[in-house]
């Protein structure tokens, strides 16, 4: 009997090695699988003004939410199970990209060397316009490296891994072309493109990246807000009982707040148009 239970552990055990080798080695596929995207050449501004406006960019993109309010880096999620989420410092970024790369990471979630990132927005910063990711670009270059960037490294656990394998987690990979070379002039639509669309669905509630909550759809959000409601909600992200609406109070806070009035009430203009389809 106790050689039968030996032979069984020990089976068990060459179980569960196999299961991680396979585990380690597709997953390790996937992290290193190339995806040819081509790059795309832009001319980068250098004047004061075109740098300041990409660092509003940033803002309203969702960038500085992600890499850090100064673009110094950060880690988002530290687990043993599922891995380590860290964006990084975006001067350190920028010594070994071209600017060619930086656009091509930027709006199709590709790294330098060919391999995918994650948790990049790439499906609403895909919009962006050629002029507006150059002036991103400008703002990133403008940046130092300073010692308290953070040095972090994603990496992925067991779970992560798992769930990579499983095809729960996505890559950020999005090569389909969908910019225009300028911004256009209502920026209603275009600013719902490439920012409000990284957690909301236009007609549709959809549940957040993590889990935490319901995003309810935009078009639905703006018909229930008169427009001075509307601009608060965009600035502070309170509603008019002043709830703390989670990720969208966040949001507001982190980078929607830079908005202007212009552009607040074009996004509304859109969505209300959008709501009255339905």
């Amino acid at each position: 009997m106790r050689k039968w239970i030996v032979r069984g552990l020990l089976g068990l055990a060459g179980v569960i090695v196999l299961a991680l080798i396979v585990l380690y080695a597709g997953s390790q596929w996937q992290l290193r699988r190339g995806h040819d995207v081509a790059v795309t050449a832009l001319t980068i501004p250098t004047d004061a003004a075109s740098i300041a406006e990409g660092g509003r960019l940033a803002k309203i993109a969702g960038c500085r939410d992600c890499h850090g309010p100064n673009g110094g880096g950060m880690v988002l999620v530290d687990d043993p199970m599922l891995g380590r989420l860290a964006p990084p410092a975006l001067a350190a970024v920028a010594q070994t990209y071209s600017d060619a790369e930086l656009e091509r990471a930027i709006r199709h979630g590709v790294r330098r060397d060919g391999t995918a990132l994650f948790v990049m927005p790439t499906a609403a910063h895909g919009y962006l316009a050629d002029d507006d990711t150059a002036r991103i670009i400008a703002w990133i270059r403008s940046l130092r490296p300073m010692p308290t960037d953070s040095t972090a490294v994603t990496s992925f656990g067991p779970l992560g891994r798992a769930l990579l394998l499983a095809g729960e987690l996505r890559t950020s990979v999005h090569p389909e072309t969908v910019s225009q070379r300028n911004r256009p002039a209502d920026m209603g639509r275009y600013v719902v493109d490439i920012s409000c669309n990284g957690c909301h669905a236009l007609h549709t509630s959809r549940p957040s990246d993590d889990g935490r909550q319901t995003v309810p759809p935009l078009a639905m959000v703006a018909a229930a807000y008169d427009y001075p409601a509307f601009k608060i909600l965009m600035r502070t992200g309170l509603p008019p009982s002043g709830k703390d609406l989670g990720m969208m109070t966040e949001a507001a806070k982190g980078g929607l707040h830079v908005l202007t009035d212009d552009e607040i009430a074009q996004i509304h203009q859109y969505l209300k148009a959008e709501a009255a389809k339905q």
